[in-house]
């Protein structure tokens, strides 16, 4: 609703960090007043409770992400194979993000990067109006939302 966004940087793909990418956010929304009642992820190996054994049948298998989840009363939804455009607003998202890297002629380490996207976070959250919130940043829209009590503390 607010289009806030945090992000972290890790050296690899995995449940572990995914984990704590999700405690994170947990805390960081926590301090603007929100509760993270629903994540969305893509099929992605360290997030999925499904796995295919062919095209006709599945077996579903308790994943230690979707039991942290369920733990802190987070519903788990998986976007539909292949089809971003189910996942709109972040597709979007990467696509702004990615353009920050064009020029980037070094490769940045994982603090590089971090403090890197950290700059941007802070003006996409609170500097860039968005015309989806009525040329409000998002943190502008988050404080209308807490004004008007739409967010559960």
């Amino acid at each position: 609703m607010t289009r806030i966004v945090f992000g972290y940087v890790y050296d690899s793909l995995g449940t572990n960090n995914a984990i704590n990418a999700v405690q994170r956010a947990m805390k960081d929304f926590r301090e603007l007043g929100i509760t993270i009642k629903r994540l969305r992820t893509d099929n992605a190996p360290e997030f999925t409770t499904t796995n295919w054994s062919n095209k006709k049948s599945y077996k579903v298998k308790e994943r230690p992400f979707t039991t942290f989840l369920s733990r802190n009363k987070i519903v788990h939804e998986t976007t539909p194979i292949r089809s971003p455009q189910s996942n709109g607003k972040i597709e979007r998202f990467h696509q702004h993000y990615t353009k920050l890297f064009y020029f980037k002629d070094k490769k940045l380490n994982q603090n590089e990067l971090q403090h890197f996207l950290n700059q941007y976070y802070y003006y996409y959250n609170f500097k860039r109006c968005h015309s989806s919130l009525q040329n409000k940043s998002p943190f502008q829209s988050l404080k209308l939302f807490t004004k008007t009590s739409w967010i559960s503390s």
